[in-house]
């Protein structure tokens, strides 16, 4: 870590501490002994492909999104606890790209967990229903 003050390359860590979703370290300059902080959060590079074979790059935004409409008001305490589920799920399976499907039957897994009707208005979009019978089915899942 090269030190904001003097340009010097070598750091130590004076403690380390987990901070939501980063890391937060304090640290000192071996050269100029100037103290400062960095947040460290991993960042991960992976794509997702669409039903129609396209790629796009992997956006948990549009995940949130779409629970957000699912759940309907829903705490930002337990949507970002509902979104780490799922994106840890998503990064235990080391696919990449992952399809869109996968991703969906996640997020109905962790939504018939969490909520039964929001399960139930992500699947009428996910799984593209739009006859009552087929409706009817998903109800006698979730009952």
């Amino acid at each position: 870590m090269q030190c904001p003050f003097c340009s010097h390359q070598e750091t130590k860590v004076l403690e380390s501490r987990e901070v939501d979703e980063s890391i937060r370290r304090r640290r000192e300059c071996l050269k100029c002994e100037n103290r400062f902080t960095t947040y460290e959060k991993a960042i991960f590079h992976f794509s997702v492909q669409k039903k129609d074979g396209r790629e796009q790059v992997y956006n948990l935004d549009k995940i949130k999104n779409s629970l957000v409409k699912s759940c309907g008001k829903i705490e930002d305490t337990e949507l970002a606890e509902l979104t780490r589920k799922i994106e840890q799920t998503i990064l235990s399976r080391k696919l990449n790209p992952i399809p869109t499907t996968k991703i969906g039957k996640i997020v109905l897994k962790e939504l018939m967990k969490f909520d039964k009707m929001a399960y139930l208005r992500f699947a009428t979009i996910h799984k593209s229903i739009d006859d009552p019978r087929l409706l009817k089915k998903e109800l006698e899942i979730i009952v």
